[in-house]
């Protein structure tokens, strides 16, 4: 019998290990709903780090053992778990998420479903941010969401970040991974998500949360194999706009025009013009533009990401570079940057995680010594009729007028000097979670957080001379030295701000969390938490002079030497309670309150106590509706309010102290640095109050097709600092401090609207738009007693809108001097200096004068009031395109100096007053006049058209295509055969298109002159690729 048993054994043995071998695992993933192939989806054997993904056309292959788990995800799907039993071929049908309720919104302090979700929130995905090709992210933002105004000002490298304003209501705190820092320079590969929060709930983030939050959440690692992932692009920027300049011809003929004008005898003269005209030798024009900007200029983007998590542990690795160059032919702007990060998660006990969140980021910017600034006046101010070079040997030509610099020697670092901008930035933070095991749903958490910026800037002024011609000598001779004597100065910071934010910090949170279901039906949130925020900083400059180039402080003079620095300290606290309950998915109720310390403010009024409600009603979980409405998939109503607290006041205005250095007074021959009193200490001075209220709605319909949402908000401001106008003998010695005196309030709505399909099984279709609008009054400006009504009338902000231009209205030009004399006085001088087509203005109260009395509002202001955006998403097969339309409206652009003016300062015409009133024969003064789209020019300028008025205001409203992409991924045969998971490569545009009105300057741009650096146009062609 044991013989039998044994021999019976041994046969079941190989049966026995086959069992247990590994089998191989073949299958298809596809969509349940389409039954389209889905592409890199992560299979994985439960509790293990082997897996793979899904190719091109949703296949995969893996070796597991018998009895396996195998866990099927993708993002946007529900996962999947399968047993794995003999079978070696699966077919594996992943559900779409719903995309509305059940959707997961990053909100202050954790996490939502969208269904339970009662406050003002919007989110947008990383993965859409980062097709952006920008170098600061805050671009990347634009039109994306809704109630989020985005102007980029400039386009030069490394300074090319975007004015963040949210509904009106100012900067918004920036929150990444919890703690408040900048974000523009975070790599866009390492970020998940975006939110923003923009009514009463960004009031558990306390100080500076007036204006509503941006939180930023960095990627985490997915359960899966691991993965490498590569993405790069290399293309070239351009300028989007900028104005075109008269040519030497032209310019001569408008200088002899504005020289007759004004009386006086012409500078060329008829022969000399012709030979300008002619492009005779020695009468060439010089196109400055051309003399000193490129074409094209080169970026190049490189990053690298490691990912992959078991049950276990969760890892992201990423490492990145930037460089761009900028616009200037000496190649001496240019801007690189360096990023790296690492989030790790891992599961200490069954009950404890930990997770470490690193990054760091290296910084450098180059640039002329000059600044884009100078050079773009410069390029203004240059005359076609001079060239770069005195002669054949390269020495730079000029004048002993300094204003005619030659920006082609500005330009050269060589010779002129340079600046230097070295920032380096570290932040990390360590997070301890634990779940309690003997009380269902609750957990603590505790965070610490450590941050430090560090900038080190060098600007080098170096000695140069510009040559003119000695016809004496017949040679070229020294005319004008520039930068003397040559001069250093160097900076070095901790701690600097940022975006807004202190560099260097300390934060610790400290929080418990509960979250439970009874009955099914009732859900439970709580948090309590504790947090502090120390931040500090201080800077060191020095400045020099030298006899010598030699750019390092140590070979400076004693002489005229300038040491400074200054250090600062804040620090706030703060309580943060919070509960929600929901019933039944029906009724939404969210309730908590801040409570705020900040080292601003005296003891006794450093505290505030913010409290904040909101609640929901999920009208679609009605049966009334289901019956009514049943293309409603979801529906709900919600408001909100709460009041928050700000701190934007200087530091220690309750104390009284000194301004050092203040001045300087020389003592014998000793230069002594003064003391100046800082005023009057306010020990009154306390929080200003923000109170929002927000009402909105959500809702899809038509199978999800179409999502929308919509919200009307308001927020009223007291307690806005303020100095009391009140007047003081001469005698009294001080300033009056800073009270909370001021009020104002800002309203408006903003919402936004999608629709998405699939046709055909092979053709997908995803558009989205939003629009945003809001406005600002003064409810109360304090201000000293008017002289009289006009003045009041004129001054007085309280109860008015903000964002108003005032000016005179212009009415035409005069068409003659007929009319002329017949019209009130402009110039103070009976009409006698005017000429045809010059600006006629207004006589508001037809007193027969055109003066101050005649101001009145004319338009919008500089800001935006509305911005909008719509984006599009198309696939087809391997085939995708994106395209990203954003604009703004009900603002305008003022022009301004060289705008407005020919020959401002002595500076060349824009080639736009070509257009201008002038005479038949330009040296005849008796030729008839012909009408142009200008007045004519005057060699001093003439003040009667240049007033601030309705002529020079432009609306500024815009539509622009800020970004398209076309990308094709590889199907899974290419793939295959060369041993990678993902393939794909894009062709992508920033900024290409502009529909607008204004005449000569991108409508982004700082209104005025345009002496800035132009924004850029990029193409980039790119790839990515998975391993």
């Amino acid at each position: 019998m044991k013989k039998l048993l044994f021999t019976f054994s041994c046969m079941l043995l190989p049966l026995i290990f086959f069992g247990q071998g590994p089998l191989e695992i073949s299958g298809t993933v596809i969509d349940v709903e389409t039954g389209m192939p889905i592409a890199g989806a992560n299979v994985i054997a439960k509790g293990t780090s082997n897996g793979t993904m899904t190719d091109f056309d949703g296949n995969f292959d893996i070796n597991v053992p018998s009895s396996s788990t195998l866990v099927i995800s993708f993002l946007g799907y529900t996962t999947q778990e399968i047993v794995v039993t003999n079978s070696i071929v699966l077919n594996v049908n992943l559900k779409p998420e719903a995309a509305g309720l059940d959707e997961v919104i990053v909100v202050g302090y954790g996490t939502q479903r969208k269904g339970s979700v009662t406050a003002a929130v919007s989110q947008v995905d990383g993965d859409i941010v980062k097709k952006a090709p920008v170098a600061n992210i805050s671009n990347a933002l634009a039109g994306r969401l809704p109630g989020l105004k985005i102007t980029q000002r400039s386009g030069e490298p490394g300074y090319d970040g975007a004015d963040i304003n949210l509904r009106g209501f100012g900067n918004p705190l920036i929150i990444v991974d919890g703690v408040p820092r900048a974000f523009t320079s975070i790599d866009p590969n390492t970020i998940e998500s975006i939110s923003v929060l923009k009514d009463a709930s960004a009031a558990v983030y306390g100080v500076r949360a007036a204006n509503g939050v941006l939180l930023i959440t960095t990627k985490t690692g997915k359960i899966g194999k691991p993965k490498i992932t590569f993405n790069t692009y290399s293309g070239f920027q351009s300028p989007t706009r900028y104005p075109d300049l008269l040519n030497a011809a032209e310019f001569a003929e408008l200088t002899d025009e504005s020289q007759i004008n004004q009386g006086r005898a012409p500078v060329y003269g008829q022969e000399e013009l012709d030979k300008y005209r002619q492009n005779a030798p020695g009468y060439e024009s010089t196109n400055w533009y051309d003399t000193v900007i490129k074409n094209n200029s080169p970026q190049n983007y490189y990053n690298l990401n490691v990912s992959g998590a078991t049950e276990d542990v969760k890892y992201f690795m990423s490492t990145g570079y930037l460089s761009q160059e900028g616009m200037w032919k000496s190649g001496d702007t240019n801007y690189d940057r360096f990023n790296i990060s690492s989030n790790l998660e891992a599961k200490i006990t069954d009950n404890l995680t930990a997770s470490m969140n690193i990054s760091a980021r290296l910084e450098t910017r180059n640039f002329p010594g000059a600044g884009a600034g100078t050079l773009m006046s410069g390029i203004l101010r240059n005359y076609p009729t001079y060239s770069p070079y005195a002669d054949a040997e390269g020495k730079y030509f000029g004048l002993t007028n300094q204003a005619h610099q030659n920006v082609a020697l500005l330009m050269n670092k060589d010779v002129s000097g340079y600046s230097e901008d070295k920032r380096k930035v570290f932040n990390g933070n360590l997070t301890l979670n634990y779940e309690f095991p003997w009380v269902e749903g609750l957990s603590a958490k505790v965070r610490y957080a450590y941050g430090t910026n560090i900038r080190r800037t060098k600007d080098w002024s170096q000695k140069y001379n510009l040559y003119g011609y000695n016809e004496a000598k017949d040679s070229y001779d020294v005319v004008y030295i520039g930068n003397q004597p040559s001069s250093l100065q160097e900076s070095y910071s901790s701690g600097y701000y940022e975006n807004g934010l202190p560099g260097n910090y300390n934060q610790f949170q400290g929080s418990l969390n509960y979250e439970n279901t009874f009955n099914e039906k009732h859900k439970f949130k709580g948090l309590i938490l504790f947090e502090t925020l120390e931040n500090e900083g201080d800077d060191f400059y020095a400045s020099r002079e030298f006899l010598l180039n030699l750019d390092y402080l140590f070979a400076g003079l004693d002489e005229n030497k300038n040491n400074g620095g200054s250090a600062y300290e804040l620090a706030s606290a703060g309580i943060v309670g919070r509960v929600n309950y929901e019933y039944d998915g029906k009724y939404l109720f969210e309730a908590g309150f801040r409570y705020d310390g900040s080292s601003k403010f005296p003891a006794d009024s450093r505290w505030g106590f913010f409290p904040f409600a909101s609640a929901g009603w999920n009208l679609s979980k009605e049966e009334f509706l289901e019956n009514t409405l049943s293309f409603f998939d979801d529906l709900k109503i919600r408001g909100s309010w709460g009041q928050l607290g700000d701190d934007s006041a200087s530091s220690f205005q309750f104390i009284t102290g000194y301004n050092y250095p203040s001045g300087n007074y020389i003592f014998g021959n000793s230069v002594v640095p003064g003391l100046s009193d800082r005023g009057l200490a306010n020990r009154n001075i306390t929080w200003f109050e923000a109170t929002t209220t927000d009402v909105g709605i959500d809702a899809t319909f038509f199978d999800r097709k179409v999502d929308f949402t919509f919200d009307w908000f308001h927020r009223k401001r007291t307690g806005l600092l303020a100095t009391r106008a009140s007047s003081l003998p001469g005698t009294f010695g001080a300033a009056l401090p800073q009270e909370n005196l001021n009020i104002d309030n800002t309203q408006g709505f903003d919402f936004s609207i999608g629709y998405k399909t699939t046709i055909a099984n092979d053709f997908k279709l995803n558009i989205t738009g939003n629009y945003g609008y809001s406005r600002s009054k003064d409810e109360y400006v304090e201000r000293a007693d008017f002289v009289n009504s006009l003045n009041q009338w004129r001054g007085d902000k309280t109860n008015r809108w903000k964002n108003v231009t005032w000016g005179y209205t212009a009415v035409g030009q005069f068409q003659s001097t007929d009319e002329i004399n017949n019209w009130a006085i402009q110039d103070n001088k009976a009409n006698t200096t005017l000429l045809p087509g010059d600006i006629k203005y207004l006589d508001y109260n037809e007193d027969g004068i055109i003066n101050n009395d005649d101001i009145k509002p004319i338009g919008k202001g500089t800001t935006p009031e509305i911005t909008y955006g719509l984006n599009l998403a198309l696939a087809w097969k391997g085939i995708d395109l994106s395209a990203q339309f954003q604009g703004a409206a009900n603002f305008v652009a003022y022009y301004d100096g060289e705008f407005q003016n020919p020959f401002y300062n002595g500076a060349n015409s824009l080639a736009e007053f070509k257009d201008r009133w002038h005479r038949e024969d330009l040296y005849d003064v008796n030729s008839a006049w012909i009408p142009g789209k200008y007045p004519s020019t005057v060699a001093s300028g003439n003040p009667n058209n240049t007033k601030y008025s309705t002529f020079w205001l432009k609306d500024a409203s815009y539509l622009r295509l800020k970004n398209i992409e076309l990308g094709y991924n590889f199907d899974g045969d290419f793939l295959e055969n060369i041993g990678l998971d993902q393939f794909r490569v894009y062709l992508s545009g920033y900024n290409l298109v502009t529909w607008d009105s204004v005449d000569f300057i991108d409508p982004e741009a700082p209104t005025g002159r345009g002496t800035y650096y132009p924004q850029q146009k990029i193409v980039n062609l790119g790839f990515n690729l998975t391993f």
